[in-house]
């Protein structure tokens, strides 16, 4: 009987190897899938449109002639704390007259700019690397609209990928020299989200004095428009609402593990002695600086503009009190393309901080999901014990964020040979 064993090189068949990028965007989406699940089926409250309702209580006060900014919604600490040229954002769908119908509209707007960002990620790797298989673009579009961060923010209604496009369009905007574009991006984005006027520090380091005029130019004429259209009070009253919600006086005591901050402060604010919160902010100024110093100095190529992109992005969330968990939207342009486009020594860094915001677990989430399961009542107290201790200290998005820093410090160590060495052999990846 004649040998039918295979052997030698030729005749062996290789067994493809399994991609830890798409195997790790796959499951961060089937993650996201399970939002809804959760939240219509196990917690006590969906929050289903509850952001929204601000937005569109403020959108109706202000298009009857009232005060919007601090308006009662009728939810327990729901109200309207943002500049008040932002409503004119919202105003289109105060005349809608049913709230529900106008978060549905509201809702495809979110859902487009999701797909906008996704877009933009895929232009961007496409443009420096060539074409993507089609189940990595199927995977990139999946992430910016179904994982848990962006489906807890369209539930809620909020605007964070509304923001996520205009960041992603500034970055390439001044990519493509067009610098008075990427700044009047982010001077609007500002005035609806404060967070992104801090990027003006990544605008100094650019060098973008263009982009950079244009985004003061864009925020102070946006600024006045405001006062014009709703008055000086307007602003007033929103200097006082915001001074009553600061998130700073949440980090005076000991912070409930569930509170969604994800701020430095969190840990700081447990591990050192009491003093006034805002020092736990420039603690936190100290602790990212030589990080961003390290990452900045990376190098000259589109990949390194990206990861100074990101160090930025990631080291004012960690500092600034008033990050919460649906703000990692912010980071997934830079962070998925740099997926693709860099394949050093460093990215399981990369990979397990995507993992880490993309799973914002907080331990009266695991409760619910451990009774629902009918784990052993030990068990549960058990688990619920040590995730209680642990989160309290530290949420998992801020691990995260902090594990895209250390790979945004540690890639600065590389020379542009070991950072670029494997780049071509997982091109065809």
């Amino acid at each position: 009987m004649p040998d039918r064993r295979l052997t030698g090189s030729s005749t062996t068949r290789r067994r493809p190897r399994l991609d830890p990028r798409r195997a790790l965007l796959f499951v961060c989406l089937a993650g996201g899938l399970l939002v809804p699940l959760y939240f219509f089926v196990l917690a006590p409250t969906t929050y289903l449109g509850w952001d929204f309702h601000a937005y569109y209580t403020a959108a109706s006060a202000a298009l009857d002639g009232g005060s919007f900014v601090g308006v009662d919604t009728g939810i327990r600490g729901v109200t309207y704390v943002y500049p008040p040229p932002s409503v004119l954002v919202f105003l289109p769908l105060a005349p809608v007259g049913n709230w529900l119908v106008a978060f549905t509209l509201q809702s495809v707007v979110n859902v487009a700019a999701a797909l906008g960002v996704a877009a933009l990620v895929v232009h961007t790797v496409e443009r420096h690397r060539g074409r993507l298989r089609t189940s990595d673009r199927l995977l990139i579009t999946g992430c910016c609209v179904g994982t848990a961060p962006v489906v807890a923010a369209l539930g809620l209604g909020q605007v964070d990928t509304l923001v996520a496009l205009a960041l992603a369009s500034a970055f390439l905007a001044l990519e493509y020299g067009r610098e008075s574009v990427a700044g009047s991006l982010l001077g609007a984005a500002a005035l609806v989200k404060m967070f992104p006027a801090a990027l003006g520090v990544w605008l100094l380091y650019r060098r973008a004095w263009r982009a950079l005029a244009a985004a003061t130019a864009t925020g102070v004429a946006g600024l006045a428009a405001g006062a014009a259209f709703f008055g000086v009070d307007s602003y007033r009253r929103f200097l006082t609402v915001l001074a009553s919600r600061s998130r700073l006086d949440a980090f005076a005591e000991t912070v409930s593990p569930n509170f969604f901050a994800m701020s430095l402060s969190r840990p700081l604010s447990q591990l050192l002695p009491p003093v006034p919160p805002v020092t736990y902010v420039a603690v936190s100024v100290v602790l990212v600086t030589p990080v961003l110093w390290r990452a900045a100095n990376a190098g000259p190529t589109v990949v390194d503009r990206l990861a100074t992109f990101l160090a930025f992005l990631a080291a004012i969330l960690v500092v600034s009190p008033a990050s919460n968990t649906t703000y990692v939207l912010y980071l997934y342009f830079p962070v998925l393309c740099l997926f693709y486009l860099d394949t050093g020594r460093h990215q399981p860094l990369l990979f397990a901080g995507f993992a880490a915001v993309s799973f914002p677990i907080q331990p009266a989430q695991i409760s619910a999901v451990l009774a629902a399961a009918g784990t052993p009542t030990t068990v549960q107290q058990s688990v619920s014990a040590v995730a209680t201790s642990s989160l309290t200290v530290v949420s998992v998005p801020l691990l995260g964020c902090l594990s895209i820093l250390a790979w945004c410090g540690t890639r600065g160590f590389d020379t542009p040979q070991t950072r670029h060495s494997s780049a071509a052999s997982n091109a065809d990846d």
